[in-house]
């Protein structure tokens, strides 16, 4: 009986269509190195989802981040959610045109990778103090919540991966572990909490601090998918 309903299970699968869509990641080769603006550095088959401005060199001009999406619709007629990948641009500003700095394909989610809490792809990168963060909530029951940091190093010309923030919830029981990395010093603090629901919040179970090895890292290594 078992192989009977084994051999069924494959023959439906195999007559029904595919529901999986393919996300192609943006060919890096593709984007120019140089431009007026920045419209001038999106690929055709893409499209800009948020433009970013901010002094990312600390040379005082306005530079400008690029949260780029695959142009294609939102939703399929039957109202399904396309598939679509992100990337990430970072421009700098020099003699009054736009110099490509750094770029990645694989450190925003696509726009269906984040479960019923993903949210929309508003807010996903800002700039503070000249730190580039990108701040993603993927799951449902389980979330990561992850805050990743990027500074640009003039001596490489790269922007370089400085610290993370990643916190795991299991939101049906209430816990926490929340890990906090200066990838700079290798310095990390592991915190596990557990929600009160007299005081409805959080409240520390146990923290400790501790050192990882410090490795250089760049924008271009980072794997939103690793986490």
């Amino acid at each position: 009986m078992r192989m009977k309903m084994l051999l069924l299970g494959v023959s439906l699968s195999m007559s029904l269509p595919a529901l999986a869509q393919e996300v192609k990641p943006l060919e890096l080769s593709r984007v120019p190195k140089r431009g007026q603006a920045p419209k001038d550095f999106v690929p055709s088959g893409w499209t800009i989802e948020e433009t970013i401005k901010g002094d990312l060199d600390k040379n005082g001009g306005e530079d400008t981040l690029l949260q780029l999406v695959e142009d294609k619709p939102a939703s399929t007629e039957e109202g399904v959610p396309n598939d679509r990948a992100r990337a990430l641009l970072a421009l700098l500003s020099e003699g009054g045109a736009l110099r490509l700095a750094g770029a990645s394909n694989q450190v925003l989610y696509c726009t269906t990778c984040t479960g019923t809490l993903g949210g929309s792809g508003e807010g996903l990168v800002k700039i503070a103090k000249g730190v580039v963060l990108i701040d993603q909530l993927s799951g449902s029951r389980d979330t990561t919540h992850t805050l990743l940091r990027f500074r640009y190093d003039a001596k490489v010309g790269r922007f370089a991966f400085i610290g993370e923030d990643v916190d795991k919830t299991d939101r049906l029981e209430g816990t926490t572990s929340k890990v906090s990395t200066n990838l700079l010093t290798g310095q990390r603090v592991t915190e596990n909490l557990r929600y009160d629901v007299k005081k409805e919040k959080d409240v520390p179970v146990s923290s400790k601090k501790s050192q990882v090895p410090v490795k250089k890292a760049y924008l271009e290594d980072v794997d939103i998918s690793k986490y």
